[in-house]
């Protein structure tokens, strides 16, 4: 008994050590991220049906909220994979954005939907329904909340509305003007990369303008995408966003 008990803690530790120096390693050979994010306007009958069907399914639902589309784009930020493919919409009354996402990545795909409010001065909150974590970390006063199991947009409207009130609990919020709308969303997706570059995660390299993962990098975004880790995040951001949303799980 003694000599199984052993041999299967050695094999656990083998194990782990393996994945400790290989997803480090993979996640550097691969990881990209532009410096420059050029969104490429597409019509909707060019999306991917897969696509097509997701956002048409919700567009609709986020519109009767005073959304407005601005337009369908495809983000190459460098990652892998074939998008995102994003319904971008925004409100000029209460000055909100909402995107419809659709991403297709290594074999997988999933689609999301979100709600930002942002001001002039940096300060974000984004309330989205994503599953997966990032990698590495968001950029500075930027409020993320995940609710992947909320599956209407009035429920998902509801809440942001009032994690706004509740983290930063002021007006004014910021929203470009009419026509200037994509060009503030790829300043904002541009911060990424100067932002994990100053904390040294990433560094630019300048024969194809990616920015890459330092081995620090590599090392943090590895070791926090192994099991049970992701699970321990992922029940961190549950116990957070029902704390800061006042809701209880049903008895």
């Amino acid at each position: 008994m003694k000599s199984f008990l052993y041999l299967a803690l050695l094999f656990v530790v083998l194990f782990y050590g393996i994945l400790l120096v290989l997803m480090p390693l993979a996640l550097k050979w691969r990881f990209r991220y532009r410096r420059r994010i050029v969104p490429r306007v597409v019509e909707f009958w060019n999306l991917p049906p897969a696509a097509q069907q997701f956002i048409e399914e919700r567009i609709d639902s986020i519109e009767v909220w005073g959304f407005d589309l601005v337009n369908y784009l495809n983000w190459d930020v460098g990652a892998g994979g074939t998008g995102p493919f994003v319904a971008l919409l925004s409100n000029p009354h209460t000055r909100e954005w909402a995107t419809i996402s659709y991403v297709a990545s290594n074999g997988n795909s999933r689609g999301y939907i979100e709600f930002i409010t942002q001001w002039s001065d940096g300060i974000q909150v984004d309330t989205n329904t994503k599953a997966l974590h990032a990698v590495l970390f968001p950029t500075p006063n930027c409020h993320v909340f995940r609710f992947p199991q909320v599956r209407d947009v009035f429920t998902l409207y509801r809440l942001h509305r009032m994690l706004v009130k509740q983290t930063v609990g002021r007006g004014h919020p910021f929203v470009p003007p009419r026509g200037q709308e994509v060009t503030e969303w790829q300043r904002r997706l541009e911060r990424y990369g100067p932002y994990q570059q100053s904390r040294g995660y990433m560094y630019l390299d300048g024969r194809d303008q990616c920015y890459r993962l330092t081995w620090k990098g590599a090392i943090v975004g590895g070791w926090r995408s192994i099991w049970p880790l992701p699970l321990l995040r992922a029940w961190r951001l549950k116990r957070r966003t029902l704390r800061e949303t006042a809701i209880r799980q049903p008895a």
